[in-house]
């Protein structure tokens, strides 16, 4: 019986966690290929399309070397665990990716957790360029 019960729970989160993943994106593009549309955007998972921000763009590609901007896709998904520690998110990505958010943060290169006031630093700097996910503890994003 306790059995079906966390089972049931389990199932409703699942359901719950891709309705907020809902604007996760399908495919992520190269800083490159971005920096080359006239109209940069990316899908959605539920197929709604999302506009970057050229200027946020450009910002970005003047932090990294040029011949780092194919090895960059965007949006950057910023992961918060469901159950994790209150404040804390994951930066999703390369190595270059996250050094490219931990320039932005001036952080240490390598880092991987970002906190609240970190999330609100980039929604100022580069919103068009993060997308938020949330995943279950230490299980893969349920996009």
């Amino acid at each position: 019986m306790m059995e079906d019960e966390d089972r049931l729970a389990k199932i409703l989160w699942e359901v719950e966690l891709k309705r907020l993943n809902e604007s996760l994106p399908k495919v992520r593009k190269p800083l490159s290929s971005l920096l080359e549309e006239s109209a940069p955007c990316y899908t959605t998972v539920i197929g709604e399309r999302v506009t970057f921000n050229k200027a946020e763009l450009e910002d970005v590609a003047s932090l990294v070397p040029k011949d780092r901007h194919a090895s960059i896709s965007l949006p950057i998904m910023i992961i918060k665990e469901w159950g994790g520690k209150k404040g804390v998110y994951e930066i999703q990505g390369n190595e270059y990716e996250k050094e490219l958010i931990n320039s932005i943060l001036k952080k240490p290169r390598n880092n991987r957790y970002i906190y609240l006031p970190d999330i609100l630093e980039l929604s100022k700097r580069i919103p068009s360029l993060i997308v938020f996910g949330f995943q279950f503890s230490s299980e893969e994003l349920i996009p």
